[in-house]
């Protein structure tokens, strides 16, 4: 159909899927909106609850903890429902979710409301990724993937500086309900649009109506496997461990820092104001969403292997971490911004390869389950090291409302030698195994 071949067509294939992409990018952005937005108010729950960093780090990691337990059921329903079913459910009740946590009297209700923020949440990742496997030709699929996680990762800019002028203006509490109200019209335009392939708004498959022949993968479907059968086949390779093992150990700890020390981190440490850490807290971000799609464009399109690319990006980010040891924790204050930066790049980049790698391990009926088993990584990773690095700061204790450089210090050193394990993770990784392939399909 030619008027499919226009790519913003919206009446066409080509055009709809667009639709698709904003919705899901609009929904994932609020997700990781909600991932970093502790640091910003970490100082008024400390203040209106009467907590400390142990309690503040417990309440901010039941994101992660319920994020990560609903990966695999989330992934396994996006294989069964269909992403459309679940990223609605899901989408729901992460506004129940913020809703709570805006009007939560104590810890503990503001606790279970974290807690429903990340079962919500987290039913939008993986969904996303089965409907650009149906909607986007394979080759397209590692520079889309970055490209969501550039736009959805916007969320993470608009959780430092414009939040913190949201949270000056509304108060912390009304911030969140303004989240919750936005989440709900976003699950309601999510079931009116969004469709789990072009077979159910009528058209052909996106493979065979681009390059004209059928999806192997797809067309050799098991007539019927089991959840066990499934989690064998995923379990079974060597490679998939050595890609989750990596992702956990370099997701967790950066989330960790840049959802809830980052800003508390630069007012004790390097005295800017609230403003001023939120502006600077902004870069992280601002690298990611140049680095996600970056890296899997380069992926696509150059000869290199994405494991070479996942490598180079885990040593320069490790690089960075460096420069915050031997100066005690407390670089030039010139050199913060860039370190950032490259950070940000280095992690929005590697996220989009992980990705990639794990979904060309496995044919395209296993992209959710696949994706749902490996993704949780991260969650759990951020989940276990925001109490730890809680526990380390209390080691040492606040001087009045404030952390001292030691405190924070020991958060960096974990870091470090935590990014450091996921280089050494992926390096035994082979090339071609199975169905997939680390290298250039």
């Amino acid at each position: 159909m030619q008027k499919d071949g226009r790519w913003f067509d919206w009446g066409s294939l080509r055009g709809y899927r667009w639709y698709l992409f904003i919705v899901l990018s609009i929904i994932y952005f609020l997700a990781c909106l909600h991932r970093i937005s502790p640091t910003v108010i970490a100082r008024d729950l400390v203040r209106d609850f009467g907590t400390d960093a142990t309690a503040l780090g417990f309440m901010s990691s039941a994101y992660f903890y319920l994020y990560a337990a609903v990966q695999p059921p989330v992934g396994l329903l996006s294989d069964t429902w269909g992403p459309r079913t679940v990223t609605t459910l899901f989408t729901a009740i992460a506004c129940l979710g913020a809703v709570i946590f805006g009007l939560a009297p104590d810890m503990t209700v503001a606790t279970l409301g974290r807690a429903m923020i990340g079962i919500g949440v987290g039913g939008v990742f993986v969904p996303a990724l089965k409907v650009f496997s149906k909607w986007f030709r394979a080759k397209e699929f590692a520079g889309m993937t970055g490209i969501f996680l550039a736009t959805g990762n916007a969320g993470n800019l608009a959780a430092s500086l414009p939040l913190t002028y949201l949270v000056i203006w509304m108060g912390w509490r009304m911030s969140f309900v303004a989240i919750g109200a936005v989440s709900l019209l976003m699950a309601l335009v999510c079931w009116l649009i969004l469709r789990d392939k072009p077979e159910d708004k009528g058209w052909p498959p996106i493979e065979p109506e681009i390059d004209g022949q059928a999806n192997k993968q797809d067309a050799n479907d098991p007539p019927a496997l089991t959840t066990m059968g499934r989690l064998a086949i995923v379990f079974g390779k060597p490679n998939f461990w050595m890609v989750t093992g990596s992702y956990f150990f370099f997701g967790g700890p950066m989330l960790a820092f840049q959802g809830l020390w980052t800003v508390p981190y630069l007012m004790d440490v390097h005295d800017y104001t609230r403003v001023q850490a939120g502006a600077l807290l902004m870069l992280m971000p601002i690298g990611f969403v140049v680095g996600s799609p970056l890296f899997g464009l380069v992926a696509d399109r150059l000869p290199f292997e994405r494991k070479t690319i996942l490598i180079s990006a885990l040593t320069v980010c490790l690089a960075c971490w460096a420069v915050f040891l031997p100066t005690h924790g407390k670089p030039p204050a010139w050199l913060i911004g860039p370190l950032f930066l490259i950070i940000g790049v280095c992690g929005g980049g590697s996220l989009s390869l992980y990705m990639t790698m794990n979904k060309e391990l496995f044919p395209g009926w296993l992209t959710g389950t696949a994706m749902g088993l490996m993704n949780p990584a991260a969650f759990l990773s951020t989940a276990l090291f925001q109490p730890f690095s809680g526990y380390l700061m209390d080691t040492v204790g606040r001087v009045g409302e404030a952390y001292p450089l030691d405190a924070y210090y020991k958060v960096l050193v974990a870091v470090f030698i935590s990014i450091a394990l996921s280089l050494l993770s992926i390096l035994p990784a082979r090339k071609g195994e199975g169905t997939g392939s680390l290298s250039r399909p």
